[in-house]
């Protein structure tokens, strides 16, 4: 699966970028992002049902996920407000990453 992800906002704007394919990962590191996104149902989520309908204060971070695996396809824009507590472990994850990578 390939996953790209961007997160900026906060009290110091940091941007951030990560994007890999889970096939190109240790077994056990895909392993944990792939069982992340699955508990997270983000393949499922509706764009709509998570977009910020306002801009929020000015620390709320805004993350964009890219997930792409064969024919199944899901791209999110969402807040810290807007994310669903199920896709706040992948989105935590993903963050960490970025940092890791930066």
């Amino acid at each position: 699966m390939r996953i790209d992800f961007k997160s900026s906002g906060g009290f110091a704007n940091l941007r951030l970028a990560y994007t890999v394919d889970t096939h190109t990962l240790r077994p056990g590191d895909a392993s944990e992002l792939e069982a992340l996104i699955e508990q997270s149902k983000v393949m499922e989520m509706q764009p709509a049902q998570v977009a910020a309908t306002t801009a929020g204060p000015p620390d709320v971070m805004t993350y964009s996920l890219e997930l792409q695996e064969g024919d199944r396809h899901q791209s999110l824009t969402v807040t810290d407000l807007t994310a669903p507590p199920t896709l706040q472990p992948l989105l935590a994850r993903l963050r960490d990453l970025a940092l890791e990578h930066r």
